[in-house]
């Protein structure tokens, strides 16, 4: 990855304005670039992903970009936009996009595939035009500071920049402290500093500049480029033909990914979608000359014990996927010490707020020499995305003879079908607490351990409930919401530290328009869930993970929640030692913090985040 700036200024900036955002970027890289021209400075790291690695800048005549972009197809990108065969092998993805937005100006992301976060400045029209790839694999991050505009790929490097406020946004801190975490794709901690969402591109000009100094509540608007309920019906002639489709277009996303520098591994769950991923990178190294991927579970390792036998089935799933293709699988236990130092880091930045278990991970793959890794997130909500809504879009539009088969061949009697269907629909807001009842989960609670002055002061937005009015809509609600670039915000800058660059094959736009476009009946077949790619990757994975139909993972959250509450408690400890409180406890109600943190009561609890939240929150 690369970590790309920049300031648009109505006057020359100072050129330590620049040097201040670049050294706040320091980790992204020792090497920084920097260009100049009118009123725009762009500039970048390169990604310690090692040599070869593309630059952060491209320059040419009246046209400059700064990105950190992966592109896929690239064949059919360069043919389209005239490059010769024999010069597409020296292009990088940055003169890609120059040459793009030649050919399409602000058109350029609808012919775009892969990861990117860019900006061009365009010399002619003296704009400044960003764009953000369909998903948010790659981050980006503005703000409008007095007089101009800066953006960079982390939250550091925008608040380095001269006249951006650090106030905090304190919605944003109630949200969280309650542990309702209402993420949105356009806000973050800080009330300067803004995310460009999602599919989205923002053009800026010193007119821009002008009306946001002049008219601060109403801020440029990004415009969405992308809208997954635009996407085309697929049409096949038959369910093989379907399977034969996804899982053609499944391992071109995985070929793409296995492009650049640096060594590939993969995360393995057993699952059905890290399982797959990680079998067909697998063969495509071997295509390539290259042994396969070090793949990486978050189950801890056994240390020649048997798993208890409530775990066997998690350890022999991922044992069945390596034996098949002899891949060597690290499990990455997770420390107490481990949570501590994610606990320590400062919760008002992306990179803290991931699963625990990432934090081994990432310790094991950069311990590997690995680089590049593959990650099965994003596969819920596209190709094995589980046909939630298909029943209530049944009952809405009256094809009760329909329904009816459907509920028969699901085994779903009146009470479950009254309990799935018909109150989900009524009231969602209730249904949404009864399912985090039955996961083990509390009820959500506007409390929390927020301080009470600040609770009175500020109250938190309620979570909006997703409705099931069908399964093109859920999907696209799901892939519209915030909790995917989130995770993969957080993993891009945990993964920085240490060198890693997350890649995610099941979001690539092509697997997710195919499956946005499938017909319903594709994602369930009776009691079979996710049921097209369990028929498309039959062939590439051994029976049992096929077969596996459970989601929960006891093995994976026994040995985490056990790590933390020691952890916690022991964090607990430290806190109420301390002669004076930690710089944000005016918003956390610290006497109810530390009292929740006994270790005898956190496992007698069933849900700890508001409590983790807060520490981190507390950046203590």
């Amino acid at each position: 990855m690369n970590a790309i700036c920049g300031l648009l200024r109505e006057a020359p900036g100072e050129a330590k304005d620049m040097a201040a955002v670049l050294a706040a970027l320091a980790g992204y890289g020792a090497h920084a670039d920097e260009w100049a021209g009118g009123p725009v400075v762009l500039g970048g790291r390169r990604g310690p992903s090692g040599g070869g690695a593309d630059p952060p800048l491209c320059v040419e005549p009246g046209l400059a970009v700064a990105a950190d972009a992966r592109l896929d197809d690239r064949d059919a990108l360069c043919g389209a936009l005239g490059v010769p065969p024999a010069a597409r092998g020296r292009l990088a993805d940055g003169d890609l996009i120059v040459r793009a937005w030649r050919r399409w100006g602000r058109d350029c992301p609808n012919h775009l595939l892969g990861d990117y976060a860019f900006a061009v400045w365009d010399a002619a029209k003296r704009t400044l035009f960003c764009a953000r790839d369909h998903v948010g694999a790659r981050p980006f991050y503005y703000a409008f500071p007095p007089g101009g505009f800066v953006f960079a790929g982390a939250v550091e490097g925008v608040l380095a920049a001269p006249g951006v406020s650090g106030e905090l946004d304190e919605e944003s801190v109630a949200e969280h402290l309650t542990g309702i975490a209402l993420l949105t794709t356009t806000r973050t901690f800080f009330k300067a500093v803004r995310k460009l969402p999602p599919g989205h591109a923002l053009t800026v000009d010193c007119d821009s500049v002008r009306r946001e100094a002049s008219s601060p509540r109403s801020p440029a608007r990004p415009e969405r480029y992308w809208r997954p309920e635009h996407a085309p019906r697929a049409r096949a002639a038959s369910d093989d033909a379907y399977a034969e489709e996804l899982l053609e277009v499944c391992t071109r996303a995985v070929e793409d990914r296995l492009r650049g520098p640096g060594p590939v591994g993969a995360h393995l769950s057993g699952g059905l979608d890290s399982s797959g991923i990680a079998v067909l990178a697998a063969r495509g190294l071997r295509r390539r000359g290259h042994p396969p991927p070090p793949v990486f579970s978050w189950l801890p390792a056994l240390d020649g014990e048997a798993p208890a036998p409530a775990h066997a089935k998690e350890y022999a799933l991922i044992d069945a996927v390596c034996a098949q293709e002899d891949l060597q699988v690290s499990h990455c236990a997770l420390s107490p010490g481990d949570v501590v130092a994610v606990l320590r880091r400062d919760g008002a930045l992306p990179g803290v707020h991931v699963q625990m278990n990432e934090e081994a991970v990432q310790r094991c793959a950069a311990a590997s020499g690995v680089r590049v890794l593959l990650s099965g997130w994003g596969g819920d909500e596209g190709a094995s995305f589980n046909g939630r809504g298909h029943l209530q879009h049944l009952l809405l539009s009256g094809r009760w003879r329909r329904l009816a088969a459907e509920c028969r061949a699901r085994g779903m009697g009146p009470r479950r079908f009254l309990l799935d269907c018909v109150l989900p629909l009524a009231f969602p807001d209730l249904m949404l607490d009864l399912r985090r009842l039955r996961r083990g989960k509390t009820l959500r609670s506007r409390r929390g351990v927020v301080d009470p002055a600040f609770r009175r002061r500020l109250k938190p937005r309620a979570e909006p409930p997703l409705r099931y009015l069908g399964v093109r809509y859920t999907q696209s609600w799901l892939l519209q919401s915030a909790h995917l670039s989130a995770r993969m915000e957080g993993w891009a800058a945990s993964g920085a530290r240490r060198g890693i660059e997350y890649r995610y094959p099941l979001l690539d736009r092509r697997v997710l328009e195919f499956a946005l476009g499938l017909p319903p009946e594709q994602f369930r077949r009776g009691r079979w869930s996710r049921w097209l790619m369990r028929h498309a990757l039959r062939a590439v994975l051994p029976p049992e993970v096929c077969r596996h139909l459970v989601k929960d993972d006891p093995a994976r959250h026994e040995p985490l929640r056990d790590a933390s509450i020691r952890a916690m408690s022991a964090v607990g400890e430290d806190l109420a030692a301390r002669a004076s409180p930690p710089p944000r406890a005016c918003y956390v109600d610290v006497p109810r913090l530390l009292d929740s943190l006994d270790a005898d009561r956190m496992r007698a609890g069933r849900q700890n985040a508001p409590l983790c939240n807060a520490l981190q929150f507390l950046d203590w």
